[in-house]
């Protein structure tokens, strides 16, 4: 299973998306919404976060490695070295907590535009108060 997630982040705006795809690329879920933080790089963290969340929640990470990919390499070099994370350590417990559970887990960083899908959900979800999960 491989879930390409996004992000995008204004001034005042944050947004997350993300789309779970099996391995013949057929999409099974998909999530958008607001975030309230602050730049990219920590609402690409937090799509992250809720993309491990929802493939928990369906119990497939007992037996189904999961991919993670996402466009920002600092977003990867905090998921991978702990000593440049930032100061919002709960967050990133709770992500160590998710990924340990996992059966096996990859990351992989992409070029922005080769993941259309999950950019349009993440714009759409700036304007949406709640998380989307379908």
């Amino acid at each position: 299973m491989k879930f390409n997630v996004a992000s995008v982040a204004f001034e005042d705006k944050a947004g997350c998306g993300g789309v779970l795809r099996d391995d013949k690329g057929v999409a099974c879920i998909l999530f958008f919404g607001s975030i309230v933080t602050r730049g990219s790089k920590m609402t690409e963290i937090i799509a992250i976060k809720t993309a491990s969340e929802l493939f928990i929640g369906l119990g497939w990470h007992v037996k189904v490695p999961l991919v993670t990919e996402f466009n920002l390499c600092v977003a990867l070099e905090w998921l991978l070295k702990r000593n440049y994370r930032p100061t919002l350590w709960n967050l990133f417990i709770d992500i160590d907590c998710g990924i340990n559970q996992l059966v096996r887990v990859q990351f992989l960083v992409f070029h922005w535009q080769s993941n259309d899908m999950a950019n349009a959900l993440a714009k759409a979800g700036i304007t949406r108060p709640l998380l989307f999960k379908a």
